[in-house]
């Protein structure tokens, strides 16, 4: 069996000084600037960067045309598998090509300069003393008190280096899984993709230590290549060059500090194998690559896997067992982040400026989040203001108005309400799902921790903290414990999480939207009840969101009809359907263009863009908005509390947000009458669903309570006290002997609460019915 050959270091290390020198870049219009990594260099000794970038793919495409005799056909390989040495071997051969600094550089010198200067003027001293003593001249490598090894007037190579050389991973090369990083892959470049769930601060990490001899001022210099290094003492091989009897003492400002800072990868859920858990991957940022991630992003990460043995107690139970980490070189987001680093490219301006040109831009944008879904239009337009968002006002005195959209959808099962939270989270950069039942005031807001290497107390940030400047899909929001629910209060208003935990007292910023979406405390939508009975969420938070829409499930030949065939249509094509009235068309018809829905890359690209806009309110609006405003009022004041909803001032500025997220959508600094209009519109919608669907709206009384809806009143009232789940039928005839109720009409009210599931009914001998009340009823929680 043919065995790979051992790597020559020394033909390596002249291939690595034959490509920094040689390689030209050819999409580099500039012939000055044309071998790219000699002007790296120039930069790097100008002081004007202190990185040396290596790709790749360069390095592929010069072996591949590289023809002379000393070419090495294996030189990428060698390097992906054995990344730490080549690294090394680049940062060897970069010393050595280093150009002069141009005259018009930065010429200050730094404390290393210093140093450096300082040892060469010892070591000349040194040579000529002992040239004196011994008659002959002494080579200039080195004398008595010389360290072994060192070079640039006896300084080390670490300390005067003031670049780092990261690899930027080939284009052909795949991310793995993280359960297939193995043991296989330690010392080789890898590619992981996954969610940055924890990063620490970036703190000083020491990689050269210097120490001076009190009595001669003679330095010594000890490189640290981990997380733990031993000092030098009498005994040591570097002690014994110094001849003295005192220790060395360990100086601050000689030694080198590189910037370090930890992070934690967390498994991507699609990753997850049936029936497992997460797993995480302990990261390393070292030098210029640290602060290139925060928690909540999703990241593409390359860098070195390599070993890490444990230390103190931790090694000591350990014993031959290590732990892994990856070392990162490049840190690329798989989406791009919204903000003022946002750029498009010329062909993502061109599909919008297209996309355009075909017209109605905010009707085709809101059909194309969660296609597969029918209807729904007017839910999907709030959701698409939602994540354009509005215009957060910050003035002099500190008051801040915030800019971000709340939305809660509240309907029946099978409405699609997860569909769409999941479909928001899939399109926004920065989005973070959970569920109600399963997210605690903790897990939302921020948790106490202690860290793992510094054993002090930090804070952990939670699902909302991960969030922010992005979407927070909270689903089941009904089933959230109240004193949970009351930790989103101040996020929705204020936007901040005020902490006074464990001795830290702080404030972090939360400046999160928030999409909800709840079912009603039954279960499912009781007409009979009003929608403040059926909601059952306090006041103080509904009147925070800005749109609260009620999507129910009602029964229509035409509407169901028409669903079950998009739902078919989309089973037999295996994607949605090109159009709204695509369902309805034959399919033969060729679809129109016009009709289609917009890529989810796109409709990222057309989001991002409009989030750099800046809308504001003309004056000769003002009375408009007003007007509307006080005439909402005064209709709610008519309705002597029969209203489904109230209005607040906190309507007012959920129209002025809609309608500068309107004006975004056109690209516009300025909201037009139309946006105002089009947001008033929304919010009627919005009401509307709400007040079409109360004991009033079919001409009953408004508010009157029937006797079917007293009877399950006074059932679910006593259960809940007397915690009993099972109702015989004499104790519904004692609930209800005071109310005037006949057999026939608690009959009626058993079978019509049996059909929606909330009890089951069984006959006693005399045939009297018996309930079985649900203990999963919302109501009995």
């Amino acid at each position: 069996m043919a065995t790979a050959a051992m790597p020559n270091h020394s033909k390596a290390a002249s291939y690595c000084e034959k490509f920094l020198k040689n390689f030209v870049d050819e999409s580099n219009d500039n012939d000055k600037e044309s071998i790219k990594y000699m002007a790296q260099l120039q930069q790097i000794a100008n002081r004007n960067s202190k990185v040396l970038r290596i790709d790749l793919d360069d390095v592929d495409f010069f072996v591949e045309q590289d023809q002379s005799e000393d070419r090495y056909p294996s030189f990428v390989a060698e390097l992906e598998r054995n990344t730490r040495t080549f690294q090394r071997l680049f940062a060897e051969a970069a010393d050595r090509l280093m150009p002069a600094p141009d005259a018009l550089a930065n010429s200050k010198m730094d404390v290393f300069d210093i140093l450096s200067e300082h040892r060469k003027i010892m070591d000349t001293h040194a040579r000529a003393v002992e040239a004196r003593e011994t008659g002959q001249a002494v080579a200039a490598k080195g004398g008595k008190g010389a360290v072994p090894g060192t070079v640039r007037g006896g300084c080390p190579d670490m300390l005067l280096r003031r670049f780092d050389v990261y690899f930027a991973p080939r284009t052909k090369m795949a991310p793995l899984p993280m359960r297939g990083v193995r043991a296989s892959h330690l010392g080789h470049l890898v590619r992981v993709r996954g969610v940055v769930t924890h990063v620490t601060d970036v703190k000083p990490l020491v990689s050269v230590v210097a120490y001076t001899d009190p009595e001669t001022g003679f330095e010594v210099y000890q490189e640290v290549t981990g997380r733990t290094f031993k000092p030098l003492d009498n005994d040591s091989k570097e002690r014994s060059k110094v001849n003295r009897k005192m220790q060395p003492v360990m100086e601050t400002r000689g030694s080198k500090f590189v910037k370090f800072q930890e992070a934690r990868l967390q498994e991507l859920a699609e990753e997850v194998p049936e029936g497992a858990t997460p797993r995480t991957l302990s990261v390393h940022l070292v030098g210029e690559v640290t602060r290139s991630m925060k928690p909540g992003d999703d990241v593409t990460i390359t860098g070195i896997f390599l070993p890490e043995q444990y230390t103190g107690f931790r090694g000591m139970r350990a014993g031959l067992l290590m732990s892994t980490y990856l070392e990162a070189h490049t840190v690329t987001q798989s989406k791009r982040q919204y903000g003022a680093a946002f750029e498009l490219s010329e062909s993502e301006l061109a599909a919008i400026e297209g996309l355009g040109e075909q017209g109605d831009v905010y009707g085709r944008l809101a059909r194309s989040i969660a296609p597969e879904i029918f209807g729904m239009e007017d839910v999907k337009k709030a959701l698409l203001l939602m994540m354009v968002g509005g215009q957060t006002r910050v003035f002099p005195d500190g008051l801040k108005l915030r800019g971000d959209v709340h939305v809660c959808l509240m309907g029946d099962p099978g409405v699609a309400k997860s569909q769409l939270l999941k479909y928001v989270s899939r399109i926004m950069p920065r989005a973070v799902y959970t569920t109600g039942k399963g997210s605690s005031g903790v897990g939302l807001t921020a948790a106490v921790l202690r860290n793992q290497v510094t054993k002090e107390l930090v804070l952990e940030g939670g699902a909302l903290v991960l969030a922010d400047k992005g979407v927070c899909c909270i689903d089941e929001f009904d089933k959230m414990e109240e004193g949970d629910r009351t930790a989103i209060h101040e996020v929705m208003e204020q936007q901040t999480v005020s902490i006074a935990k464990a001795g830290i007292t702080t404030t972090l910023n939360t400046r999160t939207t928030i999409l909800a979406a709840a079912n009603p405390a039954y279960g499912r939508y009781d007409r009979r009840r009003s929608p403040s009975e059926n909601i059952n969420l306090p006041a103080a938070l509904l009147s925070r969101f800005d749109i609260l829409w009620l999507l129910l499930d009602e029964s229509s030949k035409d509407n169901d009809t028409r669903l079950a065939n998009h739902i078919v249509r989309l089973h037999l094509m295996g994607r949605p359907p090109a159009g709204a009235a695509a369902a309805a068309a034959d399919a033969n018809n060729a679809p129109n263009p016009a009709e289609a829905a917009v890529p989810l890359k796109l409709l990222r690209a057309y989001i991002g863009q409009a989030r750099q806009y800046e809308p504001d309110v003309p004056v000769q609006l003002t009375e408009y908005i007003a007007s509307f405003y006080a005439e909402l009022r005064q209709m709610e004041k008519a309705a002597l509390g029969a209203a489904a909803t109230y209005t607040t001032p906190r309507t007012l500025l959920s129209i002025l947000r809609l309608s500068q997220a309107l004006a975004k959508l056109r690209f516009s600094n300025l909201v037009e009458q139309s946006d105002v209009d089009e947001a008033l519109r929304l919010m009627r919608q919005s009401k509307a669903s709400l007040e079409s669907s109360g004991p009033g709206a079919h001409g009953d009384g408004g508010a009157y309570e029937d006797h079917i809806s007293l009877i399950y009143r006074l059932i679910r009232e006593y259960s809940n006290r007397s915690k009993e789940l099972e109702v015989p039928y004499a104790k519904i005839q004692e609930l209800t002997a005071r109310h005037n109720v006949s057999r026939d009409q608690i009959e009626e009210c058993v079978e019509e609460y049996a059909r929606i599931a909330l009890w089951n009914v069984d006959r006693d001998q005399a045939g009297n019915p018996v309930l079985h009340l649900q203990i999963n009823d919302a109501a009995f929680a």
